[in-house]
């Protein structure tokens, strides 16, 4: 199994950051403006990619704000079913007017495939995530 971690400091309050990660238009500020989201845990949130040609759904087993949230893969395109099983991990960790974000996306089946190119767009998104945090407005990586 192999693990993609990240770690970023935000100059924001911890409330906004989790709202990044739990509405669509906090979603859309910085990963994808095409976001279908559940209203609580045990829904399915659904995103899409390429004008819908690719949807990734996942279930949403953690909302515990402004703390945390989890979700894991559960439908993929063919091309990334590798994400199926896999576990989207937020950990949120305030730091006075800073808020700490500790990402993981955990349980891949194998370091090969589409493995590096997912590890290396999360890295890019945390930067997105950070500007979209602290104003400076980066649009959705994807569209």
């Amino acid at each position: 199994m192999a693990d993609s971690l990240h770690e970023i400091s935000i100059a924001a309050p911890i409330e906004r950051v989790y709202a990044a990660w739990t509405t669509a238009d906090g979603l859309a500020s910085w990963w994808t403006a095409d976001c279908r989201l559940a209203k609580d845990v045990g829904g399915v949130h659904v995103f899409g990619f390429q004008g819908r040609d690719v949807l990734f759904h996942f279930h949403v087993d953690t909302l515990a704000p402004p703390l945390h949230v989890q979700w894991t893969g559960i439908a993929g395109p063919n091309m990334t079913d590798e994400w199926i099983g896999t576990t989207i991990d937020v950990q949120l960790i305030p730091e006075g007017a800073k808020t700490r974000v500790r990402f993981a996306h955990r349980d891949w089946r194998s370091s090969d495939g589409a493995f590096r190119a997912c590890n290396t767009t999360w890295g890019e998104l945390m930067y997105r995530l950070r500007d979209a945090c602290e104003g400076r407005r980066p649009g959705p990586l994807f569209r």
